[in-house]
């Protein structure tokens, strides 16, 4: 500013000297001198504001800090900010953040951007329900295709997380994700164009050790699925013994410290209790559990160890509903259920889920079947509810942080004495409930840098339908993506 305060005295100073001629052309000089003295103003206070606010998010850090130290280890909160705060690479994380371009919402409050750009192309052989997401195996025609092949980037995941207000001493806050898995629309290229559908949707009340949620989401009781980069529109098993469906859902969970590293986690709720009855294209229809008007149940009780050197997780589940078909007196659906995930060594872990259940099609179970009837024709005149039992097992093995190899098999099965009831038994989509349905997938995930996933999988099915007939099926996947 000083250099620029000099060059306009020297100029004026000049002008008579140089006269009429250099004092026309001087007159531009100035003028544009004066515009980039206003620019180095403006860039000047854009940089104060800058710095400002990066001084306002160290100040923040500092207290929280503080905060958590003065809980835990009283006087020795100082040292430790002041070095974080001269630390060049915290500080240059600091300004990167700042640099970031961020969501706008109209609330104000923070919004996060995630998701899952996800190509996956598959061959097939066999005759396999749903060719890029096979989950059951049917009896080849003679002289029918082997087999198919085929692309899709409909497994393509995009979600928003947003933070909100205290409330009631609680933060909370919510998070909704969409696929493009929700079917094709019949027209020109339809193949390709996928219709967005809506995956999950959660609001929460996170207290210190309680969390209130309303959402949609996968059973609370079944929390867990097999790692696949394959089946990400619905997750590995729900066809083969993994309960899984995304259910509207009231939940309450608390979390009781029974030592530094352990926890007992209390869980229960009420979900909508859906069953596997296909919607009409327009206008909701009540499925045969809320035709009951009353929701289902469900709660868990389960165990955790964080330990860094074998943690262990286990728990314990149920489930109950009510269906009302048509005319029928109304039956129970229930379950039990049982998960666990354990730490074999820092490279290996085994986790699985089992259950057993009565009428359960609704959540996955039964192999999408919940009760059987005598004859295709309405109205019914009898019922048989459905009892089944699966469940599923993985082994994982990570030798290195960037590569990780996954085995696992699955089987579900329905009761032979249910299924034996009529001559010849459907269900309320219209065909023969199946007798049993395995699968069996290896993968092997490559992640050179956090955001970016290479996988391939081998994928076996064999379904075994009324009567004892059986098929079986394979696919190999390759998939790649980008997470966001």
């Amino acid at each position: 500013m000083q250099v620029v305060s000099v060059l306009m005295v020297i100029s004026v100073c000049l002008a008579p000297v140089g006269g009429m001629s250099q004092e026309t052309s001087a007159a531009p000089d100035v003028a544009r001198m004066e515009r980039d003295l206003q620019d180095t103003r403006t860039q000047l206070a854009e940089s104060q504001r800058q710095i400002e606010e990066l001084r306002r998010e160290i100040e923040d850090l500092r207290h929280q800090m503080t905060s958590g130290r003065d809980s835990q280890a009283g006087e020795t909160a100082e040292p430790t900010t002041a070095a974080a705060d001269q630390d060049p690479s915290f500080l240059a994380a600091k300004i990167a953040e700042l640099h970031q371009d961020k969501v706008e919402s109209t609330s104000k409050y923070p919004v996060k951007i995630s998701g899952l750009i996800l190509f996956n192309s598959y061959l097939n052989a066999g005759n396999v329900m749903a060719s890029d997401l096979p989950v059951l195996a049917f009896p080849r025609a003679p002289g029918s295709a082997n087999g198919s092949i085929g692309a899709t980037f409909n497994q393509t995941i995009l979600g928003l997380e947003v933070k909100g207000p205290s409330v009631l001493g609680a933060g909370s806050s919510g998070d909704v994700s969409i696929d493009f898995s929700g079917g094709f629309p019949t027209t020109n290229y339809g193949m390709t164009a996928g219709l967005v559908r809506l995956r999950t949707a959660n609001a929460r009340l996170q207290w210190k050790n309680t969390t209130f949620t309303l959402g949609q989401d996968t059973p609370f009781f079944s929390p867990l699925s097999p790692t696949s980069y394959a089946t990400i529109a619905e997750p590995g098993f729900s066809w083969a013994g993994n309960l899984w469906v995304w259910t509207p859902q009231a939940n309450l969970e608390h979390r009781l410290e029974v030592s530094e590293n352990a926890t007992l986690v209390f869980q229960g709720g009420l979900l909508d209790p859906l069953t596997e009855e296909i919607p009409p294209f327009q206008g909701r229809v009540p499925t045969a559990g809320e035709l009951t008007r009353a929701p289902g149940m469900a709660g868990r009780i389960a165990f955790e160890n964080r330990s860094s050197a074998h943690p262990v997780l286990f728990g314990m589940g149920a489930y109950r509903a009510r269906q009302r078909h048509e005319s029928l007196p109304q039956i129970t659906s229930w379950t039990v259920n049982t998960d666990f995930r354990v730490a074999l060594s820092r490279f290996a872990e085994v986790s699985g889920e089992g259950y057993k259940g009565l009428a359960v099609g609704g959540l996955g179970g039964g192999i999408w079947s919940s009760v059987a009837f005598p004859e295709p024709a309405a109205p019914h005149t009898a019922i048989v509810p459905l009892r089944s039992v699966g469940g599923w097992v993985q082994l994982k093995l990570k030798p290195l942080p960037q590569f990780e190899t996954n085995a696992a098999l699955g089987q579900d099965e329905n009761y032979s004495k249910d299924l034996h009831v009529f001559p010849v038994p459907f269900n309320v989509s219209g065909f023969p409930p199946f007798q049993k349905n395995q699968a069996q997938f290896v993968n092997f995930i490559y992640k050179p840098k956090t955001s970016l996933v290479l996988a391939l999988e081998y994928r076996h099915l064999r379904t075994t339908m009324f009567g004892g007939t059986s098929a079986s099926g394979d696919q190999v996947n390759l998939a790649a993506g980008v997470h966001f």
